[in-house]
């Protein structure tokens, strides 16, 4: 986070929609409030991770008590933190056009398809990217291709070239 942040770029997360968007969430906010990463602006793009992370946010009689404490206090970083779920298409096109450090959290996981692979297309050439893979990356997926120094990735029938920087 931070080295994107340096670079003035987006952190592009592929994560799953259900668990892991939630902890990543919850780590971000943790790392932020501890003073470790900068607050950036943060992006939940993905209907199905929205829809999730309500029904953790309604059901606080299911996490563990740090959870349950901080929902107590209105302080729960699912939901009393300043982010932004995009749900329509055009919402997810409009973050293409937002310049400067942010967090785009998208799904899927190993970037097979959804809407990181129009993100990975629109910005996986600038140097200021960085890609997070924080994930199982099975073989033959993109994500896999990616963690193991792929140079260009074929995305919606083109050859894009990765000049991004890629973390795991």
């Amino acid at each position: 986070v931070n080295d994107a942040a340096n670079r003035g770029g987006a952190l592009l997360v592929p994560a799953f929609a259900v668990g892991r968007t939630q902890e990543l969430i919850w780590r971000l906010r943790e790392l932020e409030e501890a003073g470790r990463i900068p607050r950036l602006p943060i992006y939940i793009d993905s209907p199905m991770a929205t829809d999730a992370t309500e029904i953790f946010c309604q059901h606080p009689e299911d996490h563990d008590i740090d959870m349950k404490l901080l929902m107590d206090e209105h302080r729960c970083p699912l939901c009393c933190k300043p982010y932004t779920f995009t749900r329509t298409p055009e919402e997810s096109k409009g973050l293409n056009h937002i310049k400067g450090p942010l967090i785009i959290i998208s799904a899927s996981g190993m970037a097979t398809a959804g809407r990181i692979v129009h993100h990975l297309k629109q910005r996986i050439s600038d140097p200021r990217t960085t890609v997070l893979l924080v994930g199982f990356q099975a073989a033959g997926t993109r994500g896999r291709s990616l963690q193991h120094g792929a140079k260009s990735l074929r995305l919606h029938g083109q050859d894009v070239p990765v000049r991004a920087h890629v973390a795991t």
